[in-house]
This record gives structure tokens, C-alpha cells and sequence, in this order.
């Protein structure tokens, strides 16, 4: 399987026509029809289901895309990597994360060492902890900015020096919209939305309630992976969204409001990369400044 072929078999998945797919891999049709031919005919399936205007993926074609699209970032980062070490400090940083504060002091980093390094790039992934780290594991991405709890003996990492308080964003004409703190009482009243995070123990009620409230007290509407479409929900009033303050843009005029919990419940952030992997001039250079800040 050569990594030519499945440029050629992505471009076709992408298109999902294989004239079209042909003039953006300036090739001949009959040329890319014959060597996704040859792909197939190579590993015994059928990846595309053909009509005369349409070529859409079948599952083992599903399941090929996922991994050419990992072979072929891999390859295209690895010469990236190589070239930077002879081009000075220049390149893509892949920078993970889910939804802190913590991002900020990221990103200002970032930022600075744009300033000096014009050729220095970023390429921002955003989802929830599981999405980051099985990305981070794949090759996918650089870094990872996770909130806790975080099994750091995987990884080589920086504790951020920022800490995110937890609490819940409800409506403001809600019941709830008017307390300044939730207590364990308040929270076994409410409909909530929890994170869809698989590790969730950071928000583990039971734990912060010193055993008040167990999961059977609580009243869950559903779950969320990121906190701005859950938003929608929560103006509604038919959910009150559990998470950590300074994501919202919540204000004297939004009708959103973000109540800590009390007792208060920190949450800390962790930058996490993997171990034993050779890292670009332009990620040391971002680590160095990262551990200065």
C-alpha cells in the first residue's frame, strides 16, 4: 500500500466522485479509477459504493479513511519536523484542548513566540477530554490541555498555574438565577447537564457533598461535550448546565449566569505530551517559554 494510493483514496472519499477527485489530484479518471481498483483488489474488500455520478465510502471504506487520514498526517508532520530542524525554528505546533481558562495562558505563549518566529503555526483542536487525549495517542496532536483528573505518569507535563472553580450556568429568570453559591440542597433540585467525559471524577457531586448527593439524587437531563451548544439548552430553562467558570461570556446583560458550587470545588489543568517522542524546534521553543511563564 503505497502512500501515493491513499492520498488518491482520500481525495476520492472527500469528493465522493471520482471525475472531480481526478482534477483535484490532477491525474486522468481512468488512472484513479484503476488504482483504487488495485487498492481494493489489494486488501480483499470493496471501499466504495459506485453509481454513475457518485462513489460514496462503504464501511471498510470508512474504516480505511480513518486510518490514511492518521497515516498520511503522521508522514506529512514527520517531514514538517525534519525540515524545521535545517529551516531554524518554524512549523506547526497541534495543540489540543477542552474548555479552560488555562487555554488563555496557551495561547498567549503561542502568540509570543509567533512574535519572534513569524514562521511558527498553530492548529487549535477543541473537544472534550477523551476526543483530545485519543488524539494525542494517535500522533494527531502535540499537545494536550487537560483538565483534572489526568493520569500524568503516561505522559511528560506542565501543571498549569491556573485553577478553574466548578459550579453550574443557569438561566437568569430561572429559580437558581438569583443565589450567589449552590449548595448540595440546591443541585439535588435542579435539572442538570453533565460532561459526556468518560473520566468524570472532577465533578464527582458525591465527592464534593461529602457523600449528600449520589448520582440517584441527581436529576440529569442529558449530556455534553462542550458547553457552548449546552447553552442553548440552559436559556430554555429546561436544564441548568454543570461546568467550570470563564468559558460563557456572561455578563450584567446575558441572560446566562455561571453560580460556584460551596463548598468551592478547583479544578486544575494539566499540558500533557507523550514521552520518548522527538518534538520540533518550534514545540521545544513553545515549552521553554511555557515553562517560563
Amino acid at each position: 500500500m503505497e502512500l501515493r494510493t491513499l492520498r488518491y483514496f482520500l481525495a476520492v472519499a472527500r469528493e465522493e466522485n471520482m471525475t472531480e477527485a481526478a482534477n483535484v489530484l490532477h491525474v486522468t479518471q481512468p488512472t484513479l479509477s484503476r488504482q483504487i481498483a488495485d487498492l481494493e483488489r489489494e486488501l480483499g474488500v470493496e471501499l466504495f459504493e459506485r453509481t454513475n455520478r457518485s462513489c460514496v465510502l462503504t464501511s471498510d471504506g470508512m474504516r480505511l479513511r480513518q486510518r490514511a487520514e492518521e497515516i498520511v498526517s503522521l508522514v506529512e508532520q514527520t517531514e514538517s519536523e525534519l525540515a524545521d530542524w535545517e529551516l531554524g525554528i518554524a512549523g506547526n505546533i497541534r495543540i489540543g484542548a477542552g474548555e479552560t481558562q488555562s487555554m488563555r495562558l496557551v495561547l498567549d505563549t503561542f502568540a509570543e513566540l509567533r512574535r519572534d518566529h513569524p514562521g511558527v503555526t498553530v492548529e487549535l483542536y477543541t473537544g472534550n477530554a477523551d476526543a483530545v487525549e485519543e488524539r494525542l495517542e494517535r500522533g494527531l496532536l502535540d499537545f494536550a490541555l487537560l483538565l483534572e483528573p489526568v493520569n500524568v505518569e503516561k505522559y511528560e507535563w506542565i501543571r498549569m498555574s491556573e485553577v478553574d472553580r466548578a459550579g453550574v450556568v443557569v438561566a437568569v429568570s430561572g429559580p437558581w438565577g438569583d443565589l450567589d453559591v449552590l449548595t448540595p440542597a440546591d443541585v439535588a433540585q435542579m435539572p442538570l447537564l453533565l460532561s459526556s467525559r468518560t473520566s468524570n471524577r472532577a465533578l464527582d457531586l458525591a465527592a464534593w457533598s461529602s457523600g449528600a448527593l449520589t448520582i440517584d439524587d441527581l436529576n440529569v437531563v442529558g449530556h455534553f461535550d462542550l458547553i457552548g451548544n449546552a447553552s442553548h439548552l440552559v436559556r430554555s430553562g429546561a436544564a441548568c448546565a454543570v461546568g467550570i467558570g470563564s468559558l460563557l461570556q456572561v455578563d450584567e446583560s446575558s441572560d446566562l449566569r455561571f453560580i460556584p458550587f460551596e463548598p468551592p470545588l478547583a479544578i486544575a489543568s494539566y499540558l500533557v505530551w507523550k514521552k520518548y517522542r522527538l518534538r520540533s524546534r518550534a514545540c521545544e521553543e513553545f515549552l521553554n517559554r511555557l515553562n517560563g511563564a
